[in-house]
């Protein structure tokens, strides 16, 4: 276990790890996604083989007006598709965890966790969002603080909030943007459909929607100089055992199971990574010479780069300044943020390094509006 605070980042190093950072968006590659279906036991895209309801699409961290932060994971890929998500429902054995860590052991130091009742003939269900703290948030021991409460997508009402905290949970328009096929053929991979940025973009999540968890808070509720991200838990039984772990986009996407690296098994390293906390991914190598490999393959980075990026990429968290009053690439993550252009330009070397797409218009449209995320299509 080791330290990682935003302090902790040495400012003639902020350049170089900004540039690591870049290079996540990288996962899209292989699986057009940032974290969508991100291992094999979270499904494939055949019929009724997704595991949606626990599957993290992606983590955001952002600024609110009035001194406030946004907390937000989606899960459920194509939710609006049947063929890739037949239920579309939050799970009911399924714990949806937002963890922070303000010491910068990243161990939690408070989490956030939303639980779902079963779903009536509509499909609404009933949810409630608990806030732990210290040792009970590591893995949501006792009773915790209920600090929202309400239905999906608004059913019934709007959310219930305490403690100056406003909720949403529901089926909301994807936010996450790309162009598989200019991305591709950006990097060599020929698709046979060429566009390079001819005037046809086409993104290839503009008409998916997810199931989203927004969760908006004041700052003093979190602390300063933080990390975060999430994780989905199943009941077993005798307890919760994590499922699916992310914090920035595509960690494991790009980085683990690949046949480039030297990986325990192309399966195995993904799902284990899946299932270990941002606390213990130091305590091997293994997660680390990932990063390495690629970023060499990719990049042509050679040492001692090599295991400075490396050292920032591995733990998987957001690293985010509470009192900032925005987002870039070593501070949060927005909506908005264009994680594909960036990292095509590192990995390029090239500053006008383009897959030619943007933010979703119905996002933009919903900048400073809570739940943030545009309504379902």
């Amino acid at each position: 276990m080791r330290t990682l605070t935003l302090r902790a980042i040495a400012a003639p190093l902020v350049a170089v790890l900004a540039l690591a950072a870049l290079v996540i968006g990288s996962a899209a590659i292989r699986v057009g996604a940032a974290d969508h279906l991100d291992a094999p036991s979270l499904g494939s895209l055949s019929v009724g083989a997704t595991k949606g309801d626990r599957d993290i699409n992606d983590v955001y961290v952002f600024p609110a007006a009035g001194n406030r932060t946004v907390l937000a994971m989606t899960t459920n890929p194509a939710v609006n598709v049947p063929s890739i998500d037949p239920f579309g429902t939050y799970g009911t054995n399924v714990q949806y965890r937002l963890n922070i860590d303000n010491t910068g052991d990243l161990v939690q130091d408070v989490s956030y966790v939303t639980t779902f009742g079963d779903a009536d003939a509509a499909g609404t269900q009933h949810y409630v969002v608990k806030r732990y703290e210290g040792a009970a948030a590591v893995n949501a021991s006792g009773d915790g603080q209920a600090v929202a409460s309400g239905f999906t997508n608004d059913a019934k009402g709007k959310s219930q909030g305490r403690n100056g905290v406003m909720a949403f949970a529901g089926q909301r328009s994807d936010p996450f943007f790309f162009d598989l096929i200019a991305f591709r053929d950006t990097l060599g991979f020929s698709s046979g459909a060429e566009r390079f940025c001819d005037g046809s973009p086409s993104d290839f999540f503009a008409g998916l929607d997810t199931l989203a968890i927004v969760l908006e808070v004041p700052d003093g509720a979190l602390g300063t100089n933080i990390a975060v991200w999430a994780d989905t838990r199943q009941a077993t039984g005798s307890g919760w055992a994590i499922v699916d772990q992310m914090g920035r986009p595509a960690i494991n996407t790009v980085f683990n199971g690949l046949p480039a690296v030297p990986a325990s098994g192309t399966s195995a390293d993904k799902e284990s990574f899946n299932v270990t906390p941002p606390s213990m991914q130091d305590d091997s190598a293994l997660y680390r010479d990932h990063v390495k490999a690629v970023l060499a393959a990719l990049g042509g980075y050679t040492e001692p780069t090599l295991s400075v990026l490396a050292g920032v990429l591995i733990p998987d968290a957001i690293t985010y300044d509470t009192s900032s009053m925005g987002t870039n690439i070593l501070n949060g993550r927005a909506l908005t943020d264009d994680v594909i252009d960036a990292e095509l330009q590192i990995v390029l070397n090239n500053p006008a390094a383009s897959d030619c797409v943007g933010a979703h218009g119905d996002v933009v449209a919903m900048q400073g509006i809570f739940p943030y995320l545009a309504s379902p299509h």
